[in-house]
């Protein structure tokens, strides 16, 4: 399969986890924090190293290369690229990260995770909060707080029961609340309610 090649290719182990971040190099992503809260990691989780795949890229990307290395995790951590089809990287991922700073206003990464069945772990930046059900369909933990992301990484990846409930319930919302269908009703429902029909 294409993931299987994909996953074959990247330099990561064979048996890691896979901790997925998608988005443009930019301080607003806050990739910065989420390599600090890597650093923080246990080397291995329930017996499997853990590795991270940053898909994206921008002006950030050589500085986040170099505060890889200086914390000591280079070797960890895979920078993808930008990438035209992230669908297979979605499909290797046992855990979609969504580290951004407050201002960040949209949340497209969240439900590109949910479209693909993954589990979302995300900071209470306003994009997030606007979508997210906190502790049903996503973990939620404050901007900025790297040691708060080490922590909820460290106890959802061994959890399979929980990362597999959050993915089914952003799969639901998906459905409902964000496909096609669901946004032309809810616009219809308002034209409707305007024209006072």
């Amino acid at each position: 399969s294409q993931a299987a090649g994909l996953r074959a290719g990247l330099p990561l182990p064979a048996d890691a986890w896979l901790l997925l971040a998608v988005g443009r190099c930019v301080p607003v992503k806050g990739w910065d924090v989420l390599l600090q809260a890597f650093a923080r990691l246990p080397r291995a989780i329930a017996g499997r190293p853990v590795g991270l795949l940053l898909l994206g890229d921008g002006p950030l990307r050589a500085s986040l290369q170099d505060q890889a290395r200086q914390l000591g995790v280079a070797g960890q951590v895979h920078f993808a690229g930008w990438q035209a089809d992230p669908a297979p990287f979605y499909a290797l991922a046992d855990l979609v990260v969504f580290p951004s700073r407050a201002p960040e206003a949209l949340g497209n990464v969240i439900l590109e995770a949910w479209a693909h069945g993954r589990p979302v772990l995300a900071s209470a930046c306003h994009g997030a909060r606007e979508i997210t059900r906190p502790d049903v369909d996503a973990v939620l933990v404050p901007c900025e707080g790297a040691a708060a992301l080490a922590g909820a990484i460290a106890t959802l990846l061994p959890n399979d029961a929980r990362r597999a409930a959050l993915a089914a319930a952003g799969q639901l919302r998906i459905g409902r609340d964000f496909s096609r269908e669901a946004v032309v009703g809810a616009y219809l429902a308002l034209y409707r309610h305007l024209l006072g029909h």
